[in-house]
């Protein structure tokens, strides 16, 4: 709801595309900033309580934004430090969830887990933007409220998993957290093949928010309602939500690398068209098209990681593949937003699509993930 609710609200507060960019930046600056010093620490600290404290503190914020938007007076600087705030606590929940299923979840089960992962990303993601847009026409700050209770739920549950998630086993041998982002950083440049995945996302994750913010505030400028906007979202979500559902058998039967290559191919197809129409059924029908294969890409490229990173690592490795995957995604919302407001949406989108063309180039010029094979061919992690 909030990922739909921040550039919608921004632009109401400042009556500037641009600016309303900055609010989006906000989460994604927050979130990129802190992944690297974060996935150290998730190595350090008992997962379990990194989960629940860092829900709590983003359901705090999320709380103070809809209370001050209900009470008309939010300020664009209360609702960028929320953001950040946010992306922060973001930052420490991914690395600490994913090191958490590596721990519950058996190796030969492990594409399964994180196809079922997506499949209940895609229904919130199908409930959210239509729910939060229809919230957001009652009252600015109506979606805040709800995902302040979301993320309080979630640290509630956290609580009640009966698995330990302790911190990993350290070595003898006493370690800064400088030294722990460097390994991390060495470890992941080192793995050929998730380095490519890692730069093909890095671009693409670029080129995908400044098509969708693109969207957005075209269509705010278009007159279109806040839940018609929300529900572009939910049609794609479907579709997201049936390819999770078939997740696991594509991953299980096809060859990694040729998924990420198909996929990443898909969505640039279906970007371009985008740029020449404001009508949500087709806007829609074109996202929900380049969805359809990235719940089994992102389950294979995440099964993957947990099969070839030692437990020890897995909070830094994947703060920096996490790093390295959305480093450029702050720019997005600043791109789309100064296109916009100086060329057009229509030159705003196909700046997007153009940018996730360009993502397909590492991995296809890299040999580790053209040959990359399926789960059942995959080098385990070293002991």
């Amino acid at each position: 709801m909030s990922v739909l609710v921040f550039p919608l609200i921004g632009y109401a507060i400042t009556h500037s595309a641009a600016l309303a960019g900055i609010a989006v930046t906000a989460v994604f600056a927050g979130r990129v900033a802190s992944r690297l010093p974060v996935g150290a620490l998730v190595d350090r600290w008992p997962r379990n309580r990194v989960l629940m404290l860092t829900n709590l503190v983003a359901g705090a914020a999320y709380a103070s934004l809809g209370g001050a938007a209900l009470a008309h007076a939010l300020t664009l600087a209360h609702l960028v430090s929320a953001g950040v705030v946010s992306g922060v606590c973001d930052s420490f929940i991914r690395p600490a969830a994913s090191a958490s299923i590596r721990t519950v979840v058996s190796a030969s089960q492990r594409p399964v887990a994180y196809a079922r992962l997506n499949a209940s990303d895609h229904a919130v993601q199908l409930i959210g933007p239509p729910v939060g847009g229809a919230l957001f026409s009652v009252a600015h700050g109506l979606p805040f409220v709800v995902d302040a209770v979301s993320y309080v739920a979630s640290a509630l549950c956290v609580a009640g998993v009966r698995t330990p998630l302790p911190a990993p086993a350290r070595g003898e041998t006493p370690s800064t957290i400088r030294r722990d982002v460097l390994e991390g950083l060495r470890y992941l440049w080192s793995e050929a093949g998730v380095r490519a995945m890692m730069l093909w996302g890095g671009i693409l994750n670029l080129g995908v928010t400044i098509v969708m913010v693109s969207i957005t505030l075209r269509l705010v400028r278009a007159g279109v309602h806040p839940a018609a906007i929300g529900a572009i979202d939910a049609v794609a979500s479907v579709v997201g939500l049936l390819g999770a559902l078939v997740a696991a058998p594509i991953v299980r039967r096809s060859r990694t690398g040729l998924l990420t290559i198909v996929a990443g191919a898909v969505i640039t197809l279906t970007e371009v068209p985008i740029a020449f129409t404001t009508h949500v059924v087709i806007i829609g029908a074109l996202l929900a098209v380049g969805t359809f294969l990235v719940p089994a890409n992102n389950s294979g490229i995440s099964a993957y990681i947990a099969a070839r990173v030692p437990d020890r690592m897995q909070g830094r490795f994947n703060s920096a593949a996490g790093f390295v995957a959305e480093g450029l995604q702050p720019l997005g919302p600043v791109i789309a937003g100064v296109v916009l407001a100086g060329a057009g949406g229509a030159a705003a989108t196909l700046t997007g699509a153009a940018v996730v063309a360009l993502s397909l180039v590492p991995v296809v010029s890299t040999r580790e993930v053209r040959r990359l094979g399926r789960p059942d061919e995959w080098q385990p992690a070293e002991a």
